[in-house]
């Protein structure tokens, strides 16, 4: 049987800047390289093993057939974790393999000098900002994470060439943390360019990173998008199930937040001027630092405000009118129930009123019209049919 090589290279300094690599030799394919990049500031916080090469390529081996080795250094427990990661999501997603992952060295780190402190994966929005906000001020939990710093990772939702992009909005998530008294870690990747499978891996792909600078921390935090009720009817790539299963002993992948709506999120953090004032939630905009205030998810967290009672926060630069809730993308079934139902149910609650709302709320019952089978459609026209041919012939009755 074939099988694929990582060979893990030594850390080497480019200018200000550790530069970390590992080869993959894929059997019938050119040679492939995943790299990540940190400040020399933060060189005391890298791993000494090579999981995060492992994390980073697990959904890469898992579209092969092949065995993997390793020629570095993997913590045996991790392996042992991605036995079942790999068999969650070959459940999930069919097409996938599971592959058996060796290393020429399995050994687990010293634990004991250890002190339980945590990072966190961090983009500047309302999930992050969530998990930063209740851990730093112990509001929600009975027993908050030690959080030490948050991960921004340039190659993900900015692409690696704009580093202006990145830059600012490093600043924007900078003076979020600091007003938690946080740091800022940032890590450059080109993951992006060798896993093209990003709406299954992303939760891989951070968890590589967070591994990656888990020397002095044995937790990762992961804010969560969906609640757990959502994730009965959704699958995506960051979840609560498989989330923990990208740990080792010495350093876990906690999931964080999926027992909050986003609007109750929104609602704990109103008072947080810094979260206000720099949430940053767009990635599709032409700028990438900003909100543009134009695409699905820039709209949606307009309208969870709007319904909040919270108005616009100074993080959007305008509000958005009717006719860009007429041309919203609403996403599929399941998502527009989540999100734009969502909504809707909390307008309801707190009694919300609006023009834009009754638009939201006739797209929604087109989509779902729509959406049911042609059989369930035809049944339904058939009984509509009956009731109006039964209130001709006994008016009392209808």
């Amino acid at each position: 049987m074939s099988v694929i090589h990582i060979w893990p290279e030594e850390p080497r300094r480019e200018g200000s800047a550790i530069h970390l690599s590992a080869s993959i030799e894929v059997p019938g394919r050119e040679r492939l390289a995943l790299w990540y990049s940190v400040p020399e500031r933060q060189q005391p916080h890298l791993s000494t093993t090579a999981d995060h090469f492992v994390l980073g390529t697990v959904f890469l081996l898992m579209q092969g057939k092949s065995d993997v080795q390793v020629h570095g250094h993997v913590t045996p427990s991790l392996l042992r974790s991605l036995e079942e990661f790999q068999a969650a999501w070959c459940a999930i997603v069919p097409s996938f393999s599971r592959v058996s992952i060796t290393a020429d060295r399995e050994e687990e780190p010293e634990l004991t000098s250890r002190p339980k402190r945590a990072v966190m994966a961090f983009s500047g929005g309302v999930d992050s900002c969530f998990t930063a906000f209740r851990h730093a001020r112990s509001m929600g939990t009975r027993f908050p994470s030690k959080l030490v710093a948050g991960v921004m990772v340039h190659g993900f939702d900015i692409p690696l060439g704009d580093n202006e992009a990145f830059a600012s909005a490093a600043a924007r998530s900078a003076r979020i943390l600091s007003s938690l008294g946080l740091d800022l870690f940032t890590v450059a990747t080109n993951y992006r360019t060798i896993v093209a499978d990003w709406d299954h891996s992303h939760a891989a792909a951070i968890a590589s990173c967070l591994s990656l600078l888990s020397r002095d921390c044995t937790e990762g935090l992961i804010g969560q998008t969906f609640t757990y009720r959502e994730l009965r009817t959704v699958t995506e790539g960051v979840n609560a199930l498989t989330d923990p299963l990208l740990s080792s002993d010495c350093f876990r992948i906690v999931p964080d937040g999926a027992a909050f709506k986003r609007s109750d999120k929104i609602l704990a953090m109103r008072g947080w001027s810094e979260f206000l004032c720099d949430l940053r939630v767009c990635w599709e905009g032409l700028q990438k630092d900003r909100n543009c205030c134009n695409c699905e998810k820039c709209m949606r967290n307009i309208l969870t405000f709007r319904v909040l009672g919270l108005g616009l926060p100074p993080c959007f630069e305008r509000d958005i009118d009717d006719q860009q809730v007429r041309t919203l993308r609403l996403g599929d079934q399941a998502r527009a129930d989540i999100r734009y139902g969502g909504v809707v149910r909390l307008a309801a609650e707190r009694g919300v009123t609006g023009s834009w709302l009754r638009i939201l709320e006739e797209r929604l019952a087109a989509q779902k019209r729509a959406a049911r089978p042609r059989i369930v459609r035809g049944l339904w026209r058939l009984r509509s049919y009956a009731s109006r041919a039964w209130a001709r012939v006994l008016p009392g009755r209808a």
